[in-house]
């Protein structure tokens, strides 16, 4: 069972995430650059990737996450920004880009760092790095010839959205979730719900 930890957005999050997936859409792209949207609907902030894992782990991945101490916290999100991160001047290669994170940022790193501690004792790899961001989409880049101008169409509009506001919400539930890899893209069902301060 190929399965993740997050934390789901809200359905308003969710519609403005849409309506900025839109606006990239609109850009005059071609077969030179293909920008992969992730399914708005689907949109969450990942907290553990733990990849194919029997079903008989799944029990302790649950009673696991049940002992986790977070409380509720709210997060809001802001302004676009892209991987590998570089100055937009400089930028030469776009691979994904991403929503920011501009409150909730430290609630965050301390869930990531609890649910990371107790899927290790599990026998689970550390994660080298946590980053708090929600992936609009992934840039792939086709043939060089001519990429560099829709490179720099991208670049433009992340620029005018640098600071852009997606909107806030209240945390109070990590799930651990099953993803099926289907030829239109995952699907995401939820598998356990931990509900914080209970």
């Amino acid at each position: 069972m190929r399965t993740f930890i997050a934390v789901d957005l809200s359905e308003e999050i969710r519609a403005e995430i849409k309506e900025i997936q839109k606006q990239f859409i609109d850009l005059d792209i071609h077969d030179k650059l293909k920008l992969k949207f992730v399914n708005a609907w689907q949109a969450h902030q990942t907290v553990k990737f733990l990849g194919d894992v029997p079903e008989d782990k799944v029990e302790e991945i649950k009673r696991a996450l049940a002992e986790i101490t977070q409380k509720p916290f709210d997060i809001a999100l802001r302004g676009i920004g892209f991987f590998p991160v570089a100055s937009l001047e400089k930028a030469r290669n776009i691979r994904v880009v991403w929503i920011g994170m501009e409150k909730g940022v430290e609630e965050l790193k301390g869930l990531q760092k609890e649910v990371e501690s107790k899927m290790h004792a599990l026998g689970f790899p550390l994660e080298k790095r946590f980053s708090s961001h929600v992936t609009l989409c992934r840039v792939k880049i086709g043939s060089r010839a001519g990429s560099r101008d829709e490179i720099k169409r991208v670049l433009k509009k992340i620029a005018e959205l640098k600071d852009v506001e997606v909107g806030k919400m209240l945390v109070e539930e990590l799930k651990l979730k099953h993803s099926t890899l289907t030829s239109k893209g995952p699907i995401y069902e939820d598998v356990y719900v931990k509900r914080f301060g209970e």
